[in-house]
């Protein structure tokens, strides 16, 4: 009996694919779907936990890539599928086959998406926050939807640096959403703003938040903690977050780091065509800085994810640190490894590393 396969390109799967009338293109775990938007025709591109929307004027360019490297592709259309896979040798086997669905294409996209959150939700109301801050809290819920924690019944949360607290007193209405008690500390060292924080949760009825004035290195806790948090605190703040979490044996820790003074200054000396210019030099210490940042988490057996959190349009301090508890003996010898030469290469001395100096493995050779 012969294959159904036949030894060709992969022109065709990829001249259907820039035509009309298929529902799905899935190559190598990424899948296209085309979709119609008020603006005009378009494909959603879902590659793991990141989504994107492109015009199809630009989906040529963007299939190609895909189809460069990949080692299967399969698309699906109501009048047959096509199935394509690349051998060793580097040759294309195509297949076509029976539709898997003989649906139509949906291509409806413009439609009310599924939020955390109601739109309505007192919360909104009670913090008083603006429709952009509004798309932030949902935005923030939906990267920390990822984290297994929101199963359980009860979910122990610090934010340091909790300023205005809108941020965390959403992962209480959220835990409230889906069934699961946030039981939240929040800590700033602003008594007058933990005061307001104070009442807005009195308002909104969450006995499961409590706010204390002091800093984060000085609080302590007679019981780990499940997940910790920080947004926007400044410099080294953000170090200190880290550094608390981790002593306080969290299974999650969440930070979005502000300004990175510290690195900026010791770099600063280094003069050369990248540093010589301050705004180049501001960029190079942020990711200098959260690079060391990801190294140490991922030293101390936390797989770290580095993730945008608020659109750059919004702010240029748009990166978000989400780490989990997933021990690898493999991860943190890398991790370990990758530390030492950026933190060598740079001449720094990060105050994360000062910070955890009992836990990391690492040692200077400068």
């Amino acid at each position: 009996m012969s294959s159904p396969w036949h030894t060709c390109g992969v022109e065709q799967l990829r001249s259907r694919a820039l035509g009309d009338g298929w529902r799905k293109l899935v190559v190598d775990g990424v899948a296209a779907t085309p979709v119609s938007l008020r603006r005009g025709p378009a494909i959603k591109l879902v590659d793991g936990p990141r989504t994107e929307t492109i015009s199809r004027e630009e989906w040529a360019e963007r299939l190609d890539a895909l189809l460069a490297g990949a080692r299967n592709a399969h698309l699906l259309a109501p009048d047959g599928d096509v199935h394509a896979r690349r051998t060793k040798r580097g040759k294309w086997l195509v297949s076509s086959g029976k539709a898997s669905s003989p649906s139509p294409a949906v291509e409806v996209h413009d439609r009310e998406r599924h939020r955390a959150l109601p739109a309505d939700h007192p919360l909104f109301r009670a913090t008083k926050i603006s429709r952009d801050k509004e798309r932030q809290v949902q935005h923030y819920i939906e990267l920390l939807r990822p984290l297994p924690l929101w199963d359980r019944e009860q979910v122990r949360v610090l934010d340091a640096g909790c300023g205005k607290a809108y941020m965390s007193l959403a992962l209480v209405a959220y835990g409230r959403e889906v069934g699961t008690r946030v039981e939240l500390v929040g800590l700033d060292s602003n008594g007058s703003v933990i005061e307001t924080v104070r009442e807005i949760a009195r308002e909104l009825g969450y006995d499961e938040a409590r706010f204390e004035a002091t800093s984060i290195e000085d609080y302590e806790s007679d019981e780990p903690i499940d997940l910790l948090v920080s947004l926007h605190a400044c410099d080294t703040a953000t170090d200190e977050a880290i550094a608390a979490g981790v002593r306080l044996g969290a299974e999650a820790i969440v930070v979005a780091p502000c300004c990175h003074h510290e690195l900026a200054a010791q770099i600063a000396g280094q003069k050369d065509a990248l540093l010589r210019h301050g705004l180049l030099l501001g960029r190079q210490a942020d990711l200098v800085t959260d690079a060391l940042r990801a190294a140490a988490l991922e030293m101390l057996d936390y797989r770290v994810d580095v993730i945008e959190f608020v659109a750059a349009e919004h702010t240029a301090k748009n990166v978000m640190l989400r780490a989990e508890r997933a021990p690898s003996a493999q991860r943190a010898e890398r991790a370990a490894a990758e530390f030492v030469e950026l933190r060598d290469r740079w001449r720094v001395e990060p105050s994360v590393e000062r910070l955890l100096a009992d836990r990391l493995p690492v040692s200077r050779t400068r």
